[in-house]
C-alpha cells in the first residue's frame, strides 16, 4: 500500500482532493509512458539531445510509475540536477510532458469504458490556464459540442497554429501549448 492510499484510506474522499493539489493523481488512472515516442516528441519540441530526451522520458516513466505516487516539483528537480539544466526549464518540461501523460491515459480508460464512440470535452481544471490557445479550444468545442478524439487533436491543432505560443505540432499529445494545465474530459449525456 502507497502513502497516498494509506491517506486516502484514513481520509476516505476527503483525502483524495488533498492527494491532487500538486500532481492532479485522481488514483484512477495508469500512467505509462512509451520512452521512445515520448524522447522522439521532446527531442523536437525542446531541441534536445538523444540522450537528454531519452534520460528525461526514463526518469517521468520511472517517477510516474511509482506506487507513493508523485510530485511534479521532485521530478522537475530530478530532472534539472540530474541533466545540469536550468529549473526554469526543467520545470517547463516536465509539467507539459506530464500533463500530456496524464491527459492521453485520461482518454486510454474513457475509451476503455465507453467504446470509440467517447466524446470529449476540454476544461481547466485548476482555474490557471488562461491561455489564449486554450480559450480557443474551449471556445471551438463549446460551439461544436462534445467531440470525438480525432476532432479534438485537430481543433487542438488549428487553435494552437494561430498563436505564437501554441504547439501545433504536439496535438497528437494533446499539448496546444507548454504548461498546459487543462485536462480532457469525458462528456456523459
Amino acid at each position: 500500500m502507497g502513502l497516498r492510499s494509506w491517506v486516502t484510506g484514513l481520509l476516505g474522499d476527503e483525502g483524495s482532493a488533498a492527494s491532487t493539489a500538486d500532481d492532479g493523481d485522481d488514483g484512477q488512472l495508469e500512467l505509462t509512458v512509451d520512452v521512445e515516442r515520448r524522447a522522439g516528441s521532446m527531442l523536437e519540441h525542446y531541441g534536445l539531445s538523444g540522450e537528454d530526451a531519452r534520460q528525461i522520458a526514463e526518469i517521468l516513466a520511472a517517477e510516474l510509475a511509482r506506487e507513493e505516487g508523485y510530485a511534479r516539483s521532485m521530478i522537475a528537480d530530478r530532472v534539472a540536477r540530474e541533466l545540469d539544466m536550468d529549473d526554469d526549464r526543467a520545470r517547463t518540461i516536465v509539467d507539459t510532458e506530464v500533463a500530456s501523460i496524464r491527459n492521453l491515459a485520461r482518454v486510454r480508460t474513457f475509451t476503455e469504458q465507453a467504446g470509440e464512440e467517447v466524446r470529449f470535452r476540454w476544461i481547466d481544471s485548476v482555474g490557471q490556464d488562461d491561455s489564449p490557445v486554450c480559450a480557443d479550444v474551449r471556445a471551438a468545442i463549446d460551439e461544436r459540442g462534445p467531440v470525438s478524439l480525432g476532432e479534438l487533436r485537430s481543433i487542438i491543432r488549428e487553435a494552437a497554429a494561430e498563436h505564437p505560443s501554441g504547439t501545433p505540432e504536439r496535438a497528437d499529445d494533446l499539448v496546444p501549448h507548454e504548461q498546459c494545465r487543462h485536462t480532457v474530459v469525458r462528456h456523459v449525456e
